[in-house]
C-alpha cells in the first residue's frame, strides 16, 4: 500500500498541490483559485530565493548547522500524546525548533521497507522538517518578505479597508525553502499524507482518497 500511494502522490501535477494548499487556509473561500494560483507560485518563489540566498552565503552546510548559525536551538522528542491535531514539528518565537523525530523515523521506515523510497528518494524526513521550520525563523525576521504582506481585501466599508494575509502562503513557502534547500526532486506536501501514518492510519487514508478526489477533477477540466 505504501509503495502504490508512493506512486501516486509523485505523480500528482502542481495544480492539485495548490488547490490542496488552498483548502487549507482559514480565508479559502474569500479567495478564487485564478488568483489563488497566482498567490501560491509567487510564495514558491519567495521560499525557493531565501533557500538560494541561505546557500549562497553558508554553502552546502546541514539545516543543524544553519540552526546554529541562526541562533535556533533544535531539540528532537517524541510525538505528544492525545486527541489533537498531529503536530510533526514546531517553531517556537524567537529561536526554538521542536521536531518529533519518532513520527518521522517511523514514517521513514515505513517508505524504505515498502521501497517507496525508490520513488520519492531516500530524503532525511527530520531534515525536511527542519528545513520547514528554518524558513519560518527567517520569516518571523524579515517583515518584507511577500508571504508576510497582506493578500486579499477582507471587506471594506466606504474609506475603511481590512486586508488580510493568507495563512497558508507561509506553508507552501516553507515547503518550497525546503524543497530547494535539500534539493528534492518532489513537493514536500506529499509527506504530509505518509507522516501521517505511523499514529494516524485513517486520517491517512483520508488525506490520500481527498487529494486522488482533486486529482481526478483536475483531469476532468484538462
Amino acid at each position: 500500500m505504501v509503495k502504490e500511494w508512493c506512486q501516486k502522490l509523485s505523480c500528482f501535477p502542481e495544480k492539485v498541490w495548490i488547490s490542496y494548499a488552498k483548502s487549507r487556509d482559514p480565508l479559502t473561500r474569500l479567495v478564487s483559485i485564478e488568483d489563488y494560483t497566482t498567490f501560491y507560485h509567487a510564495a514558491r518563489e519567495c521560499g525557493m530565493n531565501l533557500a538560494r540566498e541561505i546557500r549562497e552565503k553558508w554553502g552546502d552546510i546541514s539545516c543543524q548547522e544553519i540552526a546554529e548559525k541562526l541562533g535556533v536551538r533544535v531539540e528532537q522528542l517524541s510525538m505528544p500524546t492525545g486527541d489533537g491535531l498531529l503536530t510533526f514539528a514546531c517553531f517556537h518565537e524567537p529561536d526554538y525548533i521542536q521536531v518529533f523525530t519518532d513520527n518521522a523515523e517511523a514514517t521513514q521506515m515505513l517508505i524504505r521497507d515498502s521501497g517507496g523510497n525508490e520513488i520519492l528518494g531516500d530524503m532525511d524526513i527530520c531534515e525536511i522538517l527542519l528545513a520547514h521550520e528554518l524558513f519560518h525563523v527567517l520569516q518571523e525576521k524579515d517583515s518584507s518578505l511577500y508571504v508576510n504582506q497582506k493578500h486579499i481585501r477582507i471587506w471594506n466599508l466606504g474609506p475603511i479597508k481590512r486586508n488580510s494575509k493568507l495563512m497558508s502562503l507561509e506553508e507552501v513557502a516553507a515547503m518550497a525553502f525546503a524543497q530547494e534547500l535539500l534539493q528534492m526532486s518532489l513537493n514536500p506536501y506529499v509527506y504530509d499524507v505518509l507522516m501521517l501514518l505511523p499514529k494516524a492510519t485513517m486520517q491517512a487514508k483520508q488525506l490520500y482518497e481527498r487529494l486522488l478526489l482533486m486529482g481526478e477533477e483536475e483531469a476532468s477540466y484538462e
